[in-house]
């Protein structure tokens, strides 16, 4: 049986549908949900998730969503699941229902066939654009490792990140409402780089952790292993004749090749994480790193769209936050990895501050 637990953020919830549509100017349809200003988190445990792991979830949730203030964050569907003993017919009618009809995975995942579900490590979050619902969702290898450590919790708040990260290239901040490209345009709006995008992630997964003292989370232990795992990689890299770098590591197409070599590419994660607090070390603060690059994207996505160029809105918003274009960060962000580890780790912040 489905056990349903919400968790009140700011007011009630309302269905994800239908939409509250405001005029559409330039290639873009613009939208205020019934949900804006109203955000809740739907947890959902199917059968074989235990209430103690659904109820550690969604205090989890809670602190994560905290942590990123007044932001607007979208209603969110986290679902949680058992490959073995949940029905996963019932699941994918769930996931369809937040994914949209047209998601072109949804007549597999509504029989309860589609791979994500019976992969016993999944773990995925994002927002989507048609339905303007997130999603979060997750199966035992994801939940059942935090009856051993909270470092599974840390996987909430990466994951959510996500949500955030990926609504908020569609969120107009002075208008207060979405915008979304029109099927003509040619490509949606980027969040950024994959380093940035993952690393972003496990970035705030680290400072949201250490914050509320999960177990097992130290911020300078869990980010000195993360370091040390991305300068293991370099010096792998160098043995196969791979550059890792921030550069190399920016879309998953340079990610897939890298696997096609037979490399274990993970540096979009650790590395990530690191320039994350290296930017939040050149500014002073972590409001550009979690708030002020995302709030920016649309708006000057949109003002680029219009000279007719895609993809520039986290380019210019990466620019005007952090001072610097993506490819002087680079280079900066290459000659900090040859510092030695403990200048390194001076850098480090108070989580979220």
């Amino acid at each position: 049986m489905k056990r349903l637990f919400v968790i009140k953020l700011l007011l009630l919830f309302l269905a994800p549908a239908p939409y509250a549509l405001a005029a559409g100017i330039n290639d873009y349809d613009y939208y205020k949900p019934a949900w804006m200003g109203k955000e809740k988190i739907i947890v959902v445990g199917y059968r074989g998730v235990p209430k103690k792991t659904l109820r550690a979830l969604r205090k989890a949730y809670a602190k994560s969503y905290q942590a990123l203030g007044t932001r607007p964050i979208a209603n969110t569907y986290a679902l949680f699941w058992d490959t073995k003993k949940s029905n996963l017919q019932k699941v994918g009618r769930m996931w369809c229902r937040v994914e949209g009809k047209k998601e072109i995975r949804c007549q597999e995942a509504m029989s309860g066939n589609y791979g994500g579900f019976k992969d016993p490590d999944e773990a995925a979050g994002g927002f989507n654009g048609r339905t303007l619902l997130g999603l979060n969702h997750g199966t035992e290898g994801w939940w059942k490792g935090m009856a051993v450590d909270d470092g599974h919790l840390k996987t909430v708040a990466h994951e959510y990140f996500h949500v955030y990260q990926n609504m908020m290239v569609f969120y107009f901040e002075k208008e207060k409402r979405l915008g979304v490209p029109r099927k003509k345009a040619k490509n949606p709006p980027l969040v950024g780089p994959y380093w940035l995008e993952e690393g972003g992630a496990d970035y705030f997964a680290y400072n949201v952790a250490a914050k509320n003292k999960w177990k097992d989370h130290d911020y300078k232990y869990k980010m000195k292993q993360a370091l040390l795992q991305a300068r293991a990689e370099i010096r792998q890299g160098k043995k196969k004749g791979i550059k890792v770098t921030l550069k190399n590591y920016a879309t998953e197409a340079q990610i897939d090749k890298l696997r096609a070599r037979g490399f274990n590419p993970h540096f979009q994660y650790d590395g990530g994480a690191w320039a994350m607090a290296y930017l939040r070390y050149l500014t002073g603060t972590n409001k550009g790193v979690f708030t002020n690059y995302y709030k920016d994207i649309a708006e000057l996505e949109r003002i680029w769209r219009k000279k007719g160029k895609i993809n520039y809105g986290w380019k210019k918003s990466f620019q005007k936050n952090f001072g610097m274009t993506v490819n002087q960060f680079y280079a900066k962000f290459n000659r900090f990895m040859k510092w030695s580890t403990s200048r390194q780790m001076k850098i480090l912040s108070t989580p979220l501050s």
